[in-house]
């Protein structure tokens, strides 16, 4: 994680200020899983080239954190839509969006600047605003779904 203070004001290591140049995705394998939800594919991976109309994932070599407008202690931790199912859906944190039950390395790297979430999947890209972190809830407004989706914290 990069860390930079202007002026030294700020020493919240998770409020970044500089902007961090992104690089081309270097993925190993495809994850066929990647987008269950049949989303619309932005971008692709490096390894899924079928498709020379579209370009491949700039992607950040770490997660990026800045502006913060949300409280991130509140934010971080495991995650799950269904407290009730035997896994959870993501667990977010400094370093990295990791998608639970993924096949193969779910740890994804992601933008979070003031509240907005940018997450680099292997073979799309997905945008949401975090809209709420009280009461061991996460509010995220997805930016292909109409309504935002509540998250609570798991506890299994």
């Amino acid at each position: 994680m990069s860390i930079s203070c202007k002026n030294e004001k700020k020493k919240d290591t998770l409020n970044l200020e500089t902007e961090t140049e992104l690089k081309t995705d270097s993925v190993e394998a495809y994850n066929e899983l990647a987008n269950t939800e049949n989303k619309k594919t932005l971008t692709i991976s490096e390894y899924n080239t079928d498709n020379s109309e579209i370009e491949n994932i700039e992607r950040p070599e770490k997660t990026i954190i800045r502006n913060l407008a949300i409280d991130t202690t509140k934010a971080f931790g495991i995650w799950t839509q269904d407290p009730n199912r035997p896994h959870a859906d993501f667990w977010l944190t400094e370093k990295s969006f990791y998608v639970v039950d993924y096949d193969g390395d779910g740890a994804m790297p992601y933008i979070l600047d003031k509240n907005e979430i940018t997450i680099f999947y292997n073979d799309f890209v997905q945008k949401g605003i975090i809209t709420s972190t009280e009461n061991d809830t996460l509010k995220i407004k997805w930016s292909d779904i109409e309504k935002a989706t509540e998250y609570v914290k798991f506890e299994n």
